[in-house]
């Protein structure tokens, strides 16, 4: 049996268990409880023993976490690229181009990538220049809690403070980078005039400076939703809350330009709530077309889509319904059973 070590970056950085790599490690800790998750690299001596090395969050903007191979069978688990494929919204800096020229030679000691999508897959091979044979699709699946339906009188106990529990309200959870598209979201809120709750540990400080330039989008979102009652931030909130707002949500949006998976979408459906999508490759992959789309560059055309599920309860009902059957698909056994294939 082969022994397995998972870097875990979020035992000496707690920031990085709030954000996608903290739901993906709290994933694999859940199905996996026999792996060994640490900070520390393994041990190159180990290398001639059945050890399996997994990088659960390789990212090229920063620096590699080993130039060397350090374990029998090595695998890098490469969510998406968006960064490298809009270089001019994420400026990477002269550091940042640096770490991704020594993190392309680092790849070569992986022996495999596991990405979340097809669409991922596609940019791997596209911008990496990577085989198809070097790349598996494993698509994610919900943490345990997303199985639990929390009863309405306790949510009436939680949300009160928002105000939020006698009207409808549309959901957003996530970053707010430039693909997230926020800009045109809000935009589409004011035309067809509904609450939005905006939930992410990014919506926690809307006073700062955005001196960093991926945060030229967050800015003028934070400017076009100033003193507007119609938007509702939350900040971070632990899962047992946030089931709470997808259970009560009118729908879920996720406008983006560009995601290499679409967890919100995942985490929505499984509780029946509705989702407006962007009508990209990704979001039609993983939805499998049970959402209505969206042009991600029209607020217009973002607001009739929103009015068309919040103002319509059939609507909502019958796209929520078929959206908890999608959800189905990304079962903790699929999800279990195509990640042991590829390391015993």
């Amino acid at each position: 049996m082969n022994k397995v070590f998972v870097y875990d970056p979020t035992a000496s950085d707690k920031l990085s268990s709030v954000r996608g790599v903290g739901r993906y490690l709290q994933i694999l800790k859940e199905n996996f409880p026999d792996w060994i998750f640490t900070n520390k690299l393994v041990n190159p001596l180990t290398r001639n023993s059945s050890t399996v090395f997994i990088n659960p969050f390789f990212n090229f903007l920063q620096k590699p976490l080993t130039m060397k191979r350090i374990a029998q069978k090595q695998i890098a688990v490469i969510h998406d690229l968006i960064p490298l494929k809009y270089s001019s919204h994420f400026p990477a800096g002269v550091r940042g181009k640096f770490n991704i020229f020594l993190n392309n030679f680092a790849l070569k000691n992986y022996d495999l990538i596991i990405t979340d999508s097809e669409s991922s897959k596609k940019d791997i091979i596209d911008i990496l220049r990577l085989p198809k044979g070097k790349i598996k699709v494993i698509y994610p699946c919900l943490p345990r809690v997303f199985s639990i339906q929390y009863p309405v009188s306790s949510m009436k106990k939680k949300n009160t403070q928002d105000s939020i529990l006698d009207t409808g309200y549309c959901l957003y959870i996530g970053d707010a980078t430039w693909n997230k598209n926020l800009v045109n979201l809000a935009r589409a809120i004011k035309i067809i005039n509904v609450t939005c709750v905006f939930v992410g540990k990014v919506f926690e400080k809307l006073n700062g400076e955005f001196s960093n330039p991926w945060q030229k989008e967050f800015k003028q979102f934070v400017e076009e939703t100033r003193d507007d009652r119609r938007f509702i931030f939350r900040g971070f909130i632990p899962d047992s809350e946030l089931i709470k707002l997808y259970q009560q949500a009118s729908l879920n949006a996720l406008p983006s330009r560009d995601e290499g998976f679409g967890f919100s979408y995942l985490e929505a459906a499984k509780f029946s709530c509705p989702s407006v999508l962007s009508d990209i490759p990704v979001l039609k992959e993983i939805s499998s077309g049970n959402a209505l789309f969206i042009d991600p560059q029209n607020p217009h055309d973002i607001a009739d889509k929103i009015g068309e599920i919040y103002f319509n309860k059939e609507v909502k009902s019958s796209l929520g319904n078929k959206a908890f059957e999608r959800s189905k698909f990304f079962s903790p056994d699929k999800f279990k059973r195509e990640f042991l294939k590829v390391v015993l």
